[in-house]
């Protein structure tokens, strides 16, 4: 596909400012929120012991997601000289990410440990990305694939057999494949055929599309937004935050009447 428009001039890598960090905010807490119906409502019935199962997971979740936030606001402050808001948010999703494979298996000062790892490599492979001038706007190979493979490779280091039995797994009676290290080798296997299986599977579909319909739009929809081209916007700079003096759609109106009656504008 290639980089955005400006993205990379004279070997450098241009800043792109970001569109709306309380929006960033909000679709971040939409989806921590969410994680809990998916990792906690992976147990699929609260009978028996899944609802304690269900229990512990929400606190795995939860403390990943913690220590990846401060892990990445620190990470942010001494590397990047300021707290940026964006990469505390990544840190959160790489927590989220990095837990989702373990949540039920691992305990819950591991749970921190993942987190935290979690958001160095979510770091890092977003800035191996910008030095291999790969324009990931979301960093989500960093977020999804990155803290991805961690997760999937943590479940093998963390686990212990005591919590698979406590989780239900089967034969995990008489199985002690986290103890003897057997598991992580199948976690080392399971991120190989992952990656191969993804790599061949989406590198044919992008292949099929770029040669078919085409995979990128025009140099002047880039320019206007695609807002405006697949949403009906009637120009990019017409968003709900900032405000644009111009107002078009019932949102825009909605919006104007409420800042008239809070401020007592005309």
């Amino acid at each position: 596909i290639g980089p955005r428009k400006g993205r990379f001039v004279g070997g450098k890598t241009v800043e792109f400012k970001n569109s709306s960090t309380t929006m960033m905010a909000l679709g971040t807490m939409i989806l921590w929120f969410g994680w809990y119906g998916f990792n906690c409502g992976s147990t699929l019935m609260l009978s028996a012991n899944a609802a304690n199962v269900s229990a512990k997971v929400a606190m795995t979740t939860t403390l990943s997601a913690s220590s990846g936030c401060i892990t990445m606001t620190i990470i942010a402050r001494v590397l990047e000289k300021n707290f940026d808001i964006g990469l505390a948010l990544n840190g959160i999703l790489g927590g989220l990410v990095s837990i989702t494979a373990n949540c039920s298996v691992v305990n819950h000062w591991a749970a921190i440990l993942i987190g935290m790892v979690g958001a160095f490599v979510c770091y890092g492979a977003s800035r191996l990305m910008l030095k291999l001038r790969i324009d990931d706007p979301l960093d989500a190979f960093a977020v999804h694939g990155c803290c991805g493979m961690w997760g999937v490779l943590a479940t093998g280091i963390f686990c212990t057999d005591s919590n698979v039995a406590y989780a239900a797994y089967p034969n995990s009676e008489t199985c002690f494949a986290c103890a003897s290290g057997e598991q992580f080798g199948v976690q080392v296997i399971g991120v190989v055929v992952i990656f191969a299986w993804v790599s061949f599977t989406t590198g044919t579909l992008f292949l099929i599309i770029k040669y078919t319909m085409g995979i990128r739009v025009s140099e002047q929809i880039e320019e206007e937004g695609m807002d405006v081209s697949e949403h009906g916007a009637t120009h990019k700079s017409n968003a709900v935050f900032p405000m644009d003096a111009t107002m078009t759609t019932p949102i825009d109106k909605v919006l104007a009447v409420s800042n008239d009656m809070m401020y007592g504008e005309p």
